[in-house]
Parts: C-alpha cells; structure tokens; sequence
C-alpha cells in the first residue's frame, strides 16, 4: 500500500464524514492504492460507525489525548506514506497532493504552514496567530535549527520509515513539538508547503487549551535543550562571577580604593555567581546524559564530548586537586599570619584569597561527586 491517511478523532460526527469522504476521494484522484484511518479517542457520539460506514479503517484509542491517537493511528497503517490532519475540517483532504509530491521527491517529514497559505476568518484565534504560534516556532528554529514556519500546523506528512525512527511517546497536544524535534535530531528531510486553514465545522469548543497546551509545547522544546536551558546561563553567570572575582582581587592589589562604589563584600556575591553557574553546568552535562541513555538525543555534539572525554577517575582526580588547591590557600593565610615564611598580606588581600579557596574547596567537592552521579549513565549506555 502506497498512502495511508491517518485521521484522529474526538466526538466529531458532524465533520467526520466530510473528512473521510475528501479522503477517500484524494487516494482516488492520485491513482494509489491507499486507505483511511480514524483513530477514535473514545468518542461517546457515532463518529466510529459514520467513518466505519464509509468505508474508513476504524481504530480504538482508549487512552485520552492527541498525540495517543495520532501515534495509534500512525503505527495501524500500512501505507509507505502517512498524512495525518484533524477530524474538524478545518484542513481539507482534498489538498494533500503537494504533501505526497514532497514525500515522493525525498523529503521524509513535510510539515503545512498555515501563515504561507489561507487563513479562514476566525479559524486561528489572533493571541495564536500573532504571538503563539509565530513565538513557539521561533524558539524551535533557534534551538533546533530546523527552518520550517510553523510548528502547530496538524496537516503533516512523513514517511512510515520516518515514522519508526521518532519513536514518538508524547500523549497531548506537544506531540507536534516532538515529531519536530526528534525529526530534527535524527537528521531527517524536514520539507514544508502551504497549507490552507479553515473555520472548523463542529460547533463545538476547540480541543485546544491555548495557556496549558502552550506550556506543553515550551516545556518540551525545554526539556530537548539542556544547552540552552543549563549550559549557556551556567556558563554565563560563571564567566560573570569569575570576571569580578577577579577584577576586584585585582583592585585590592593595586589599589583598594579603586572602584570605590564597589564594596569588598561583593566579591562573595561574584563567588556565589560563578559557584551556582559551575553548579548549572553540572545540571547541564547531566542532562544532556540523561537524554543519551534515553535515546532521547541521537547525534548530540555536547553528549558525543562528553561520552569520549570523560572518565570517571578522570572526574575524581581533577575535583582533588581543585579541594587541594583550596587546602593550600588557606594555609598560605595560615602560615602568612602567624609566622614570617611567607609575605603578610594586608587585610583586603587575605579576605580575597579566602573567597577563592572557598571556591576551589567548593568546586572540588562538586566535581568528585558530580563525577559519581555521571557515572551512573555510563553504566546504563554500556
């Protein structure tokens, strides 16, 4: 079978028969051997036994929520090609051909933008199309480099080999956010045509929640980042703690009095910056592990670093030494204190010197132990 179209469903009997009927007529106009999926989602209506009369492949979701039925339906065809859209005929089957041209010129994930084809009147609330949508799109492009225009569109094609490769988990409405990102980690041919969009034809209240499907979709393009969720700030704020560690040591040095609005005491607000950055790090580099061992992340340039870099012995001897760096420190102001071996530091010096071997003591000790924690995925991978 060459075209499967896969059609999710919740209580849609007064729509779902103009879907299945555009359907059945696009395989027609196409001259493929294809079929027809409604994956019903538990519809308490007769949206099972229309789309059945018509000639439809009926499955039986039971667990609730659209990426469920999407991922059922998708798995129950059989066709060499899948297009999916929503049961409400608010995108029409009809318009599909330019889907199935791009799958068949190579592409294996072809995604609809709504915003370069038509917009019906009062089909895409306005908070959706000019600040969700468009929003949500961009950060996907930032993080994940994909270039597509809009992440939300339900009228999608892919290849079923593509389809295999995602291994597709999520249940709700962030199902679309992840075929996305997991096409785009698996390096897919990610294509996109324009897309028509119209006023749905249910009367009824839209599936979607806007704040809470929204906070879905964000947490998950979250959830795929630890770059840009932990490394980046950690790295931030420890470059700005350490720069100021350092520019008032060096103050101190020279001249005390310099930088006079700059109180002493704001070295230790610059320690705790660069010790919550060093911190964030960790999370970071432990979730980009994590995401490994999950096969949640495939070809990751950070994960693939990490993985040939690091030992676990490796990880314990550097955190010794930062812990004995930070020993040492404190007995040079131990020893320049009491005895006359070493040069006497004045007072704004010794209390520098002292926030940095805090620090190394500090980082030390989270090194050695975050070393173990990482070890724990290793063990997993192997």
């Amino acid at each position: 079978m060459e075209l499967s179209i896969i059609i999710p469903a919740l209580n849609e009997e007064k729509t779902v028969a103009i879907c299945v009927q555009k359907a059945l007529k696009s395989i027609q106009d196409l001259h493929v051997d294809g079929e027809v999926i409604v994956a019903d989602n538990g519809s308490e209506d007769s949206t099972a036994a229309i789309a059945k009369n018509l000639g439809a492949k009926v499955i039986s979701v039971s667990t609730k929520g659209y990426g469920f039925a999407c991922i059922e339906g998708l798995k129950a065809a059989s066709g060499k090609y899948l297009i999916m859209a929503d049961a409400d005929d608010s995108y029409n089957f009809e318009e599909i051909e330019h889907f199935f041209a791009k799958l068949k010129e190579g592409y294996e994930l072809v995604v609809g933008n709504r915003f370069k084809g038509k917009i019906a009147k009062g089909a895409m609330p306005l908070i959706h199309r000019y600040f969700g949508t468009p929003a949500l799109t961009w950060l996907l492009n930032l993080f994940f480099h994909i270039n597509i225009g809009d992440i939300n569109c339900g009228m999608r094609a892919m290849t079923k080999k593509a389809f295999e490769e995602m291994l597709l988990m999520t249940g709700g409405m962030e199902f679309a956010t992840e075929m996305l990102i997991k096409a785009s980690l698996r390096k897919l041919k990610i294509g996109e045509v324009p897309c028509n969009l119209y006023a749905d034809k249910r009367g009824a209240s839209s599936h979607l929640n806007t704040w809470v499907d929204g906070w879905k979709h964000l947490r998950f393009m979250l959830l795929f980042s630890p770059s840009w969720v932990f490394l980046f700030p950690g790295l931030l704020l420890s470059f700005i703690g350490l720069l100021g560690m350092i520019i008032l040591t060096l103050r101190d040095l020279i001249s005390p009095s310099m930088i006079w609005f700059i109180d002493q005491k704001h070295i230790i607000s610059c320690m705790l910056l660069l010790i919550c950055g060093y911190q964030i790090v960790q999370f970071g580099i432990s979730a980009h592990l994590f995401s490994y061992s999950k096969y949640f992340d495939y070809k990751n340039r950070v994960s693939n670093y990490i993985i040939s870099h690091f030992k676990l012995e490796k990880g314990i001897m550097i955190g010794l030494l930062l812990f004995f760096i930070g020993v040492g420190i404190f007995g040079y102001l131990l020893i320049s204190c009491f005895s006359h071996l070493l040069p006497h530091l004045n007072n704004f010096l010794r209390f520098d010197l002292a926030i940095f071997g805090v620090t190394f003591v500090v980082f030390g000790m989270q090194t050695a132990f975050a070393s173990f924690l990482l070890s724990t995925f290793f063990i997993k991978i192997k």
